[in-house]
């Protein structure tokens, strides 16, 4: 009868200290009473119900001297039930999976998963110890040590409170567990267990009473200590190393020891699961972000129903544990090796650590290699983000981690097909450091990385390679022959076969899955997502070069493979389209009543001025008077034309896009991400709508390579008639260079122009794009003026002084093309517009320069020229002149100019145009748009009024149906045509 009531007792004693750590979710589960009182009766509650555990885990061990095996047996109970409820907690919220957190799963005290749980794992690794210590010691000696351990913790963490949130906590947690071991074989007379009863009675509301009236005390020091970098724990008396929680629970253990002494290991290890359901940190999410949401508000029904399901699931796992797990031979094998209780064993395990580690050495130093080829890839550009190797291990380990594993994957496969370990890891090492050099280059030159959609760019070598630079392109070819020299060297004297049987093929399928991921790290709420999320990998697609700094070379590279184009708005359906189709239908009739000429009769050319800039708008550049004015005709022009400055998208480089806005309305800005449309957008259509489809006739001149940005899919998906380019079968005539520069010069592309214009009799669409001023800027014109006439913070180096210099005379023999072939159309008895615009500033200066100047150094020059035979049949020779505009706008400002009537697209550019600011990219924030006044300063959103508002969302939604909806418009007459 005696053993059942102690067994009972046991039990409710168990059940009592469960419920007690189980009650520590609500604290999880935002429930945080209002009252300080409220609040330090929990605190307090908490703090007691862990260190009962800590003595009651010591009591059960008390007894006698236990092996390794009991704290291993604590940590594989904890890693099931983590392993269990991280599931739930992945597949409830996926979205805060971490990589982090995965690695606590198995390595909980490295990690600090639970401060408790690592507590007891760390306890009971000690416990051998512990016991020969105190048996060693007279009962007095081992009280005296205890207490001034106690008491040392106190004094040195009173004013830093011992945070139960990191692992480290654990180590502290051996001190309530020796106290247990020592009160579970000493003999205390009854009179001193009375009188610590009393005692704890007395002083327990003292505590409660004295920690309440403290803290608006302690309060306002908090703050001055904090302003002084120290910390100071306002709940001093309660905190878990206070000597006085420690009394409380030391005598609770000696109140009810004859109950608590004997208790079996196996019901003990039933606090393990309730432990991790109360103590973890994505324990705490999961009550927070998904019970609250589904059984908030919280009331006595619901926080009952929590307990009891978080109670009967640690019994079913303490359950299914004892029961089956370890009873297998497996388990049983891998605990015996961990029945030691010496520093021997101890040895003797991690020797065999050593020799699991030697055994798989080739492979583990592999992957160590290739995070060093991914570090690599963080510091080959400057970047906004302060990158350091501590910011790298402190911050963005885990982006280390997922960019090794692809470079692993990637040798996986090699190795596979190859079987020759130095050759397979060559090609990952070629891969990741070739982008890497890459980015270095590319930043240097255009302010991003480079991008997957931009390796069919191949193709252009002998135009890449000028751009790389000699000096590069001679480091690289040596560092290629170096490293083949060494892979012969390595394969020959040191050849490595890793020991593999029908594993390889799997590891061959599973690598391959592994390197297909990167088309979904981008589909919100797809595993991969989250999954690369959880390895810290957060691309910024509005700013490239930032997101290079934070997740390396390699990674950005994977995470543009598929990039979001543009955020859904949410009205988007066929429906709404068809409103605003209509509604803009409208809009043209009542434009068109003021319109006399027909676009079609016109010849409209869009000429893109490749780099075209005033020289003498560079900040901090000065152009002695002494020489030329290099625009001095196109200054003069822009007096009397449509004239100002265009917001470019990009800065050294971005030419297909400015095209792109250019030849469609649609703007850079409102895109979610820094894609390239010419091959990511207009690829996902057969056709796609441009100003050109209002001709009868379209073509394109560009006295260059036409392979740049999927040109000549894209001028087909455009249906322009012709596209003549140097190799295409329409002929480039009159080519010639100026000086030494390879490109052939603007007079060429002028010239081939006048020849199309007077090809057609009847109106026709041309987009010419010029390639005389492209980088890189060499010596090639002399002589050369300027070398000696510029000046400026900006260009105090030489080289960037030459580079200037050379770019200037360049745009000086731009001005003079553009003057003769302004008299060659205005001599034409047809009407016929010119749209001049340069795509964006060229990569001369420092690009830090960038944030100091956001819009000058995008804003390039514009002007829209009608010829005299045009404004004599209605054409305007200058509309009302905007200082700024979008590079999108030029479609409804030469429709205005030209006097021509407009369809329902064009009605819509029409309004954007006329009644919003200039929109852009974000140029001082990593997402959305910058909306740019007529005094090149921003303007917020919310400051549009509502029929702004409205006239915004129209235009977005198109461009979403243009880009990443369904082209609801296309399939409705009269509005593109």
């Amino acid at each position: 009868m005696k053993s059942v009531l102690k067994k009972t007792i046991q039990w409710i004693l168990l059940i009592v200290l469960l419920l007690g750590i189980l009650i520590q979710t609500l604290g999880f589960w935002n429930y945080n009473p209002p009252t300080v009182a409220g609040r330090t009766k929990i605190g307090l509650m908490i703090g007691l119900v862990e260190l009962a555990v800590m003595v009651w885990y010591g009591m059960s061990y008390g007894n006698k001297e236990y092996s390794f095996k009991e704290s291993v047996k604590s940590w594989l109970e904890g890693v099931i039930t983590l392993v269990i409820f991280y599931l739930v907690f992945v597949i409830s919220l996926p979205q805060f999976f971490s990589a982090w957190n995965l690695w606590g799963i198995f390595f909980p005290v490295l990690t600090s998963t639970s401060a408790l749980f690592s507590g007891i794992i760390i306890s009971l690794f000690f416990q051998p110890f512990i016991f020969r210590l105190q048996n060693k010691l007279s009962t007095k000696q081992n009280v005296l040590l205890l207490t001034t351990i106690t008491i040392l913790i106190f004094t040195l963490s009173a004013g830093n409170s011992l945070l139960t949130s990191y692992s480290i906590f654990g180590l502290y947690l051996v001190l309530p567990f020796a106290w247990g071991m020592l009160i579970s074989k000493i003999t205390v007379s009854k009179r001193l267990v009375a009188a610590l009863t009393v005692a704890t009675v007395i002083l327990l509301p003292a505590v409660y009473y004295f920690t309440i009236q403290l803290i608006p005390i302690q309060t306002p020091q908090a703050v001055v200590f904090t302003q002084m970098n120290m910390a100071w724990n306002t709940s001093l008396l309660m905190s878990p190393s206070s000597p006085l929680m420690i009394l409380f629970v030391v005598t609770g253990g000696l109140l009810f020891r004859k109950w608590l002494v004997n208790v079996s290991h196996s019901a003990l290890s039933l606090l393990i699961p309730a432990i991790i359901f109360g103590t973890t940190a994505y324990g705490m999410t999961l009550w927070k972000e998904k019970l609250q949401l589904l059984l908030a508000p919280v009331s006595k029904k619901v926080t009952f129903l929590l307990i009891l399901t978080l109670l009967l699931a640690s019994f079913i796992i303490n359950f299914i544990f004892n029961r089956f797990v370890l009873s297998n031979k497996h388990v049983q094998n891998f605990l015996n090796k961990f029945t030691g209780t010496d520093l021997n064993d101890l040895l003797n395990l991690l020797n065999s650590g050593l020799n699991f580690l030697k055994k798989h050495s080739p492979i583990i130093c592999l992957f160590a290699y290739f995070m060093v080829v991914s570090i690599i890839g963080f510091f080959t550009f400057k970047s906004n983000v302060n990158v350091t190797l501590t910011y790298i291990f402190t911050n963005r380990l885990g982006t280390v981690i997922l960019s090794s594993i692809f470079l692993l994957a990637c040798f996986e496969v090699f190795y596979v097909l190859t079987k020759r370990f130095w050759v397979a890891a060559s090609i990952p090492t070629i891969l990741g450091l070739g982008i890497a050099i890459a980015n270095g280059i590319k930043m240097s030159l255009r302010e991003e990385p480079v991008y997957p959609t931009e390796i069919g760019e191949i193709v252009n070598w002998k135009t890449l390679i000028p751009m790389m630079g000699t000096n590069n392109l001679i480091y690289i070819l040596i560092g290629l022959a170096v490293l083949i020299v060494l892979i012969v060297f390595l394969e020959k004297k040191f050849p490595i076969t890793l020991k593999r049987k029908k594993s390889s093929w799997a590891k061959l399928v599973i690598s391959l899955l592994v390197l297909i991921t990167p088309l979904w790290f981008n589909d919100e709420n797809s595993p991969i997502y989250y999954i690369s999320k959880g390895f810290d990998n957060s691309p910024n697609f509005r700013n490239p070069p930032d997101s290079t700094g934070a997740n390396g070379s390699i990674l950005t590279f994977l995470d543009f493979i598929k990039v979001p184009i543009m955020d859904k708005p949410a009205n988007y359906s066929e429906s709404s389209i068809k409103k605003v189709v209509e509604k803009y239908q409208n809009e043209a009739v009542s434009i068109n009543k003021t319109r006399k000429n027909k676009l079609s009769d016109q010849t409209l050319v869009f000429n893109l001025s490749e780099s075209f800039v005033d020289p003498k708008e560079f900040p901090s550049v000065k152009i002695s008077n002494d020489v030329r004015d290099p625009i001095k005709y196109i200054r003069k022009l822009m007096t009397t034309t449509t004239s100002g400055h265009m917001l470019s998208a990009g800065y050294g480089g971005g030419t297909g896009n400015m095209e792109y806005e250019s030849l469609t309305g649609f703007n850079m800005g409102v895109f979610s991400t820094a894609i390239t449309p010419y091959t990511q957008v207009t690829s996902r259509y057969k056709f796609y709508p441009t100003i050109g489809m209002d001709f009868k006739y379209s073509s394109a001149l560009h006295p260059f390579n036409g392979t740049f940005y999927g040109r000549i899919d894209n001028y087909r998906r455009f249906k322009f008639n012709k596209f003549a380019y140097l190799g295409s079968k329409y002929k480039i005539y009159d080519k010639k260079t100026i000086g030494t520069n390879p490109y052939l010069s603007d007079e060429t592309a002028y010239q081939n122009g006048l020849r199309q214009i007077n090809s057609q009799k009847d109106g026709q669409f041309i987009n010419l794009i010029s390639m005389q001023n492209h980088i890189p800027y060499g010596d090639y014109y002399s002589p050369n003026e300027y070398k000696e006439n510029v000046s400026g913070s900006l260009i105090s180096d030489e080289n960037t002084k030459n580079s200037f210099a050379a770019y200037t005379k360049g745009i000086e023999y731009t001005d003079k093309a553009v003057k003769k072939f302004i008299k060659q159309i205005d001599k034409i008895n047809k009407p016929i517009t010119l749209v001049f615009y340069g795509d964006h500033y060229p990569a001369i200066i420092d690009q830090t320069q960038l944030s100091k100047y956001p819009v000058k150094l995008h804003a390039t020059n514009y002007f829209i020229y009608s010829n005299k035979y045009a404004r004599e049949h209605g054409a305007k020779s200058k509309i009302k002149p905007n200082k700024y505009v979008s590079t999108a706008s030029f479609i409804p400002m030469a429709l205005e100019q030209t006097n021509s009537k407009v369809t329902a697209y064009q009605a819509l550019l029409t309004k954007i145009y006329q009644e919003l600011p200039a929109i852009t990219i974000n140029y001082s924030g990593d997402d959305g748009f910058e909306l740019i006044d007529q005094n090149g300063k921003q303007v917020s959103e919310k400051k549009l009024t509502k029929k702004q508002k409205e006239l915004l969302k129209d235009y977005q939604l198109i461009q979403y149906d243009m880009s990443a909806g369904k082209g609801y418009s296309l399939k409705l007459k009269g509005f593109y045509k």
